[in-house]
């Protein structure tokens, strides 16, 4: 009996211990004539980050703050969503991120890949996503490619432009532009998935 009691509270102590992977919802805030974001409630820096794995995996929720109308070409302009750099390079030499867009037409969102590939930058329409949709993105790095995943049903092969047996990949983080600003306060609200 004194056996199963303990087994039952080590049992009740291990999943409560699984909480600890469990990221809540962050709100990036990309403010009026900025392109850079920050974390709300965060601190300057605190989006600093290291990717420890060969995968990066997140939910993304655009509220109806996404919705804008430049007026002019800039409107086709990719903004980035999130995703990391490459073997120790410059993001804007070695690098791979989910990219988005407004569609003023569609009233959605548009998903896109988005890469520096020994610094050509290339990118690729993956589908669109619902204003307050929480949809899951993914991006493997397996041998010279990144694979991203979207929703688990749309993929994108892309060819790496490093390629490492170790390096630092930095986290990149939303970011509106192209070459405007954001026309007005813009959240977007991820979460992280953590590998365990």
């Amino acid at each position: 009996m004194k056996t199963l009691v303990s087994l039952i509270i080590l049992l009740v102590t291990l999943s409560s211990c699984s909480d600890i992977y469990e990221q809540n919802e962050v709100e990036y805030l990309l403010s009026k004539g900025q392109h850079t974001s920050r974390r709300v409630g965060g601190f300057p820096g605190d989006k600093l980050g290291t990717l420890k794995s060969e995968m990066l995996a997140f939910t993304a929720r655009f509220d109806e703050t996404v919705r804008y109308d430049l007026g002019n070409k800039n409107q086709e302009d990719i903004n980035k969503l999130m995703g990391f750099s490459d073997c120790n390079s410059l993001h804007h030499e070695n690098s791979v991120r989910f990219g988005w867009r407004y569609s003023i037409e569609k009233d959605s969102v548009e998903i896109f890949s988005y890469a520096y590939t020994s610094g050509a930058v290339s990118y690729h329409h993956m589908g669109d996503v619902a204003i307050d949709e929480t949809v899951h993105y993914q991006i493997q790095i397996v041998d010279n490619k990144f694979y991203l995943l979207l929703n688990g049903e749309v993929s994108q092969e892309v060819d790496r432009g490093a390629s490492c047996d170790t390096g630092l990949y930095y986290k990149l983080y939303p970011y509106f532009g192209g070459d405007e600003t954001a026309p007005h306060d813009i959240s977007i609200y991820i979460k992280e998935i953590l590998n365990q």
